[in-house]
């Protein structure tokens, strides 16, 4: 699997107000982010079976700036036990696309509840979604920077490079009190 969100186009539907985040929403922001962990853990630098918070595949030069140390730490230890579930389970690749594709506008309530009772994958969107919100802890260090690890091509950080993203990313992260922990 590439590094292309397949699911980009389910952001354009907001019904909620500015800052309020539907399940649907939710349960697909986390769906695509554990399904995403797999191509990430194929490119760190470490193994599976020996994976180290050093093994990432960010480059620490590239990232300056962005993150104080103590959070890069924190990143780093995110995106290693990421890598270790991907590793241990990779049935969940397919789970997560599969689960993603059976959301419905009636039906994100029930398919939340199936995530977050499934503790792989909830370590996958763990990892996703508290990198994100540590990397860009206010709406203006979103919106005002972008996305530094995203090339230009990439559609579906452009389409949803605003407010009501970064909103949904901290809606879940305060939920599970990921930012606390």
């Amino acid at each position: 699997m590439d590094n292309a969100r397949p699911y980009s186009k389910w952001s354009k539907k907001r019904v909620m107000s500015q800052t309020e985040t539907s399940a649907e929403v939710k349960v697909k922001i986390m769906l695509d982010e554990a399904n995403l962990a797999f191509s990430e853990a194929s490119e760190r630098k470490d193994t599976s079976g020996d994976r180290k918070a050093d093994g990432s595949a960010w480059e620490e030069g590239r990232m300056e700036g962005e993150y104080d140390e103590a959070d890069y730490q924190r990143i780093l230890e995110l995106q290693m036990n990421a890598a270790i579930t991907c590793d241990e389970h990779p049935e969940l690749e397919e789970e997560t696309a599969k689960l993603f594709e059976s959301i419905t506008e009636t039906n994100g309530e029930e398919v939340l509840n199936t995530v977050l009772a499934n503790k792989d994958i909830m370590v996958l969107s763990k990892a996703a979604v508290t990198t994100f919100i540590l990397r860009f802890p206010t709406v203006q260090s979103f919106v005002n920077k972008g996305h530094p690890l995203v090339l230009a091509m990439d559609e579906y950080m452009l389409e949803n490079a605003d407010a009501q993203n970064w909103h949904d990313y901290n809606n879940i992260a305060q939920e599970r009190g990921w930012l606390t922990e």
